[in-house]
């Protein structure tokens, strides 16, 4: 039903019919309204589709991104080598050995020598630059007493500061490529026996090429025979095997702080019982330039083999223990024992099994005083088999000695008296890591005792302990006390060549020779004129020691190569 009234009818007939505003006003309204629908429609569809292309063109950028990403900076983000200043190598050679007056708990040791004719000295050798410059050198002796600082001694002079830091040398200034050497000897280096800590300046921004050994000679007294030691770096950790502590022998060890700073060592110590409970084993403090001395027996009193491990924190220390042996009243040999190099796999480059070793078995009193092995395990466990190296390949021992089971810290000894006589490096193999040293034996010709036995025969012995292998250049400084005669002996698991130069006692280079090592063979080499060798190989397998043989007895010392110093510490740069 319709609600609308009739329009009233006008007044006078119009010409035109009059607009009907009413309608017209709706449909004004109405196509506005659809207007502003159509409007939010068309807005709504193209903000989507806005929306859907924004994200097609980011996602379009990103990937244009990774296409063709921007260059980065030239920088290159390996970790490199930030260069420091080359510092001087510091090595310490071991002192005189002497004998013990006192030992009182946590107290020093006083020593006086024993002997009328006893001499020491130190033996110094260097190689230049091709410029033809010997590195600066100069040493001190340690101190007993903590108040006291040591006072250095100039060896070489000392070189400017752009040719100890600068590039290494190509030529010397005129042009002419020059190599020479150094060698030289220093008689009684220190009146009461000490330690010598060794300085050797860089050449290059690199260490430089030199070596030191102190060596001891006596004939007479119960220290006669000799000894010869090289001098090693001062590190944080040490291994030394070989300490006897039975009645008639006497070993001291001797801790040395070369640095510049306080250090605090902590001793643990393994006999035939593995780890040994010592008292005043931790906590001993040495000043700078200061030297310790402390009796093995007091440590693990009556072992036939005892293994120390020496930890130092602040400054790094040298360690090493020298030891005698008396017969009754006859001496029974003096030694140097060095640290040894600890691993799974183990090489001792030098023991002399001599033509007589029966003899002297016979001739002694001493338990175990026959060329001997120490062997210890450093940590768990170990099942060991010893390989001899000789001339012509490995050689078999005799009966069960080649196979060796440790207990966990265990020390123990290999008696070797069954082995034919010769020269021989030893190849000792684990399924844990160990350490290990050698003992030859002789008979002592400078020795004339009698004893109420009418024993006259004293004897000598020589200590080499397991080495790093050699790398690169390495120099060797030997004896020259007693009218020694050197033996170098070479080793390696696989073929290797070995550059040989001697150097006399002038300083002045031989001709260099080349010695050629066969797979698992050790050999020797002589030259009677030289005073010190340069080695120099590219194989990462050869060892290397040096047997000595002099009027005043036996002795024997590894080579070691110089240690790299910190030249530079790595830097990874990254952004």
């Amino acid at each position: 039903m319709s609600h609308d009234k009739p329009a009233p009818k006008p007044a006078v007939e119009p010409t035109e019919p009059a607009p009907d505003t009413g309608s017209t006003d709706r449909a004004r309204r109405r196509e506005a309204a659809l207007r502003r629908l159509h409007q939010t429609t068309i807005s709504k569809r193209t903000a989507a589709a806005l929306g859907v292309a924004t994200v097609a063109a980011v996602a379009a950028v990103t990937a244009a991104g990774s296409i063709w990403a921007p260059t980065q900076p030239d920088i290159d983000t390996a970790a490199q080598a930030a260069n420091l200043p080359a510092t001087p190598v510091l090595n310490v050679c071991p002192g005189a050995p002497v004998l013990p007056e006192g030992a009182g708990e946590g107290e020093d040791l006083d020593f006086s020598p024993v002997s009328s004719d006893a001499v020491t000295a130190l033996s110094v050798a260097a190689v230049s630059d091709l410029a033809g410059n010997i590195p600066g050198m100069s040493y001190f002796a340690a101190e007993t007493d903590p108040s006291s600082q040591p006072d250095s001694t100039r060896i070489t002079d000392s070189l400017d500061e752009e040719i100890q830091q600068g590039p290494p040398a190509t030529a010397a200034t005129d042009g002419t490529v020059t190599q020479n050497a150094y060698y030289d000897v220093i008689a009684d280096p220190d009146d009461d026996g000490q330690a010598i800590a060794v300085a050797t300046e860089p050449l290059g921004g690199s260490p430089a090429t030199s070596a030191a050994a102190s060596q001891y000679a006596a004939t007479d007294g119960d220290l006669a025979g000799m000894t010869a030691a090289a001098c090693t770096t001062a590190a944080h950790q040490h291994w030394l095997t070989g300490a006897v502590t039975t009645p008639g022998t006497t070993a001291v060890l001797n801790i040395t702080n070369p640095s510049a700073t306080n250090s605090t060592v902590n001793l643990s110590v393994f006999d035939g019982d593995g780890r040994v409970e010592a008292s005043g084993a931790s906590g001993i403090v040495l000043a700078p330039g200061q030297t310790r001395s402390i009796l093995v027996a007091g440590l693990a009193p009556g072992q036939d083999s005892v293994a120390i491990q020496v930890s130092s924190s602040g400054g790094p220390v040298a360690a090493d223990i020298q030891q005698h042996r008396l017969d009754g009243i006859v001496p029974a040999g003096v030694d140097t024992l060095q640290p040894a190099t600890a691993g799974s796999t183990v090489v001792i480059p030098g023991l002399t099994i001599p033509d007589d070793a029966e003899d002297i078995a016979d001739t002694s009193d001493l338990d175990g005083q026959t060329p001997v092995l120490h062997l210890a395990s450093t940590g768990a466990a170990a099942s060991a088999t010893v390989t001899l190296r000789g001339p012509d390949g490995p050689v078999e021992l005799p009966g069960e000695a080649s196979a060796v089971d440790l207990a966990a810290g265990e020390a123990t000894t290999v008696d070797l008296s069954g082995v034919e006589p010769g020269t021989y490096a030893v190849q000792i193999d684990a399924d844990s890591n160990i350490i290990a040293s050698a003992t030859s034996l002789a008979f002592n010709p400078a020795a004339d005792n009698d004893d109420a036995t009418g024993n006259t025969e004293a004897i000598d012995t020589a200590y080499m302990p397991s080495t790093d292998p050699i790398r690169g250049e390495t120099m060797v400084a030997l004896p020259a006390l007693a009218d020694p005669e050197a033996q170098l002996v070479l080793t390696a698991d696989a073929e290797a060549t070995v550059s040989i130069t001697p150097v006399d006692e002038d300083g002045e280079p031989g001709e260099t020779a080349t010695q050629e090592l066969a797979a698992n063979t050790a050999v020797t080499f002589q030259d009677d004129d030289a005073a010190a060798y340069l080695l120099e190989t590219g194989s990462n397998s050869v060892h290397a020691g040096v047997l000595i043989d002099s009027s005043a007895g036996i002795s024997a010392l590894p080579v070691n190569t110089v240690g790299e110093t910190g030249s530079g510490l790595p830097v990874r740069i990254g952004y």
